[in-house]
Order: C-alpha cells, then structure tokens, then sequence
C-alpha cells in the first residue's frame, strides 16, 4: 500500500489474460489507482465511480476526466462499503455505522449502534443497510440527515443488501440469502430465506431468460444463483464452487474466497480474494462456466461491472491494498 497515489494507467495497456487466442473472451487492464488505503468496494452514478478505501475515506472520479485525479474525503473513519445518493453518497462504516454525508464530504447524519455497517443502498429518500447483527436497518434521508424507521433483526450478520422492486434482500453471512418485504418500509417483513453452503458475503442482481435473478458470493463455496418464485421466495438454480472448498475458514491468507459479485449481460465477475478477479459465463444461469481468471497482487472485495457500447463490458475491481483497478472484459476477444 503507497500513501501517495499514481496515475499509471498508460503503462497498462496491453496486459490481456486470454483463454485462447482468436475470438476467445479476454481481459485486459486499463488503469489502477493506488489507493491511501486498502479499496473496499465501488459503486457508479452518473457519470462517477465511487471507491470505499477503509482508511483512506471514500474517492470519487469524474469518469469524463478519468482516473487521475479523484476527489477525497474523509469524514470518518473505515469506510466499508458505499451507495451514491445524488451527490450524497450514503457510507456504511466500521466505527460510525450508516452515515449520511454531504456534496462536500461532510458528515449530514450519522446512526451508530455499536455494531458493523456493513453495505447500504437508498432508494428515493429511504436508505437500506445490511448492518451486522442487527440484520437490516431502514432510514429516511432528509436534507438534515437521517432519521432511523425500523430494524429487523436476523440470525447471522448481515453483511451486503440490494433492493428488488419492492423486497430487500440480504446477504447474512452463515444463514443464506434473506428476502425482506419492504413495501411497508416501517414494517419490514422476512418473506423467504435460502441457505448457502458456506458465507453469503454479497449479492448482485442480473437478468437472465427475462427474469431477476440474484448471484450470491459465498466465501468458500463459490457463486450460487437463485431465481425467485411468483412470491418472492429464493430457489437455487445453479452454482460454481470455483475450486474451493466450503469447509474452510473465512478470510484466508492465501487463495480464493468469493468477497464480491457484479452481473452484467452474459457473465459473473467475482471478487475472489487472493486470486484476483473471476469470470463466469451465466448464459445458463443453471451451470456456470469459468471463462478467465485475471490474477491481481491485491485483495479483491469489490466489484461493479458495465455494459460499454463496443461491446466490451468494464469492469472496476476494489483490490485492496493495491487500490482500484479498471478492467475490459472482451466477450468476444480483442480485435
């Protein structure tokens, strides 16, 4: 980890891992920024890339003037996890929980419980945080701050939410992937649960066959996917172990452990850990398939994806402390 950040974009290109040569998928770096501090997750807005950087605050990069010269703040401390709320980003963090902060990098608002907030998203002017064991903890974001509405408890400790129309769903570490009913967002209520084999870690929502369906890394057991039943429930309908093996112990300090997942069109890209970033064909999402993985020096936790209009999907990987990386995944091969 280096205190001073570098631009060293330019001296990436080139670097491809392929499977093959010809029209097989390959990947190839673009950018990294050497983060303060160990980069944690990302999340995109209009035109922004946000970046959590645990002990280097949060960094936002105007993608226009790219990724050179981000803003940074530093509000509080351990910044985990963040969720872009125009302009306001909304920051789930290690000592001061859910934080609300303002265009100017301020604390607004703040709820602290004492446990870990781990991952959060809004919608509208209600915030949703997967917030350790106090399961998931709902807020209305005002101009002021925040104003807590409701908790509901789980089992495990809720480490990653994403919303689905009108349900929250969670992953809660050693008790699966929770579906919360939040139509009535001061009365959450748990609909269904599906159990993972090891850690539900994180979520990401993808289409596939015109249906919503939610991939869910699990540590060492891999990638699950699930599809959901006309009322809400979660179904298993696939999984990849990755080569690891669910029996392990969380966090290692050496190999694979899938930290984090993005969707995007045909293909899972999984934060695993010590072994960098990989990729999974989910054209059927019942059986899917390794494609590439791209190795990193860092710790992957986070990771977004989109779709680019060549084609080729971007990929912006949290590799710890190596910072952020800025990836391009071509399905079909370079040209």
């Amino acid at each position: 980890m280096k205190a001073l950040s570098a631009w060293i974009g330019g001296l990436l290109f080139g670097s491809m891992v392929s499977c093959a040569a010809g029209s097989r998928p390959a990947i190839e770096e673009v950018a990294r920024y050497d983060t303060a501090g160990w980069a944690h997750d990302v999340s995109l807005e209009n035109g922004r890339l946000y970046v959590s950087d645990r002990q280097g605050g949060y960094l936002i990069f105007d993608r226009a003037l790219g990724w050179g010269r981000p803003q940074v703040y530093h509000p509080v401390k351990d910044v985990i996890s963040l969720a872009p709320h125009s302009g306001r980003p909304l920051l789930a963090a290690r000592f001061e929980g859910l934080v609300l902060a303002s265009e100017e990098g301020k604390v607004a608002g703040s709820h602290a419980n004492g446990d870990i907030a781990n991952a959060a998203v809004s919608s509208g002017d209600l915030a949703f945080a997967a917030y350790g064991l106090h399961g998931l903890v709902v807020a209305v974001l005002r101009e002021d701050g925040l104003k807590i509405l409701a908790e509901l408890p789980t089992p495990g400790w809720s480490h990653d939410v994403r919303l689905w129309e009108n349900r929250a769903l969670l992953a809660d570490w050693n008790y699966g992937l929770r579906v919360v009913d939040v139509s009535l967002p001061d009365q959450p209520c748990e609909i269904g649960v599906l159990p993972t084999a090891a850690t539900a870690i994180s979520i990401a929502l993808g289409q596939s066959h015109d249906r919503t369906m939610a991939a869910v890394a699990e540590g060492h057991a891999g990638v699950s996917i699930a599809a959901f039943d006309d009322a809400g429930h979660p179904v298993r309908i696939g999984r990849h172990g990755l080569g690891l093996d669910p029996a392990a112990a969380p966090h290692p300090e050496t190999g694979g452990w899938a930290h984090g997942v993005a969707w995007c069109g045909d293909y899972l890209f999984v934060a695993d850990w010590k072994r960098g970033l990989e990729v999974l064909d989910v054209r059927d999402p019942s059986r899917p398939e390794p494609v590439l993985r791209f190795p990193t020096t860092g710790t992957s936790l986070g990771v977004k994806a989109e779709a680019a209009p060549d084609g080729t999907i971007l990929v912006f990987l949290a590799d710890g402390e190596d910072g952020l990386r800025v990836l391009r995944f071509h399905p079909r091969g370079p040209h």
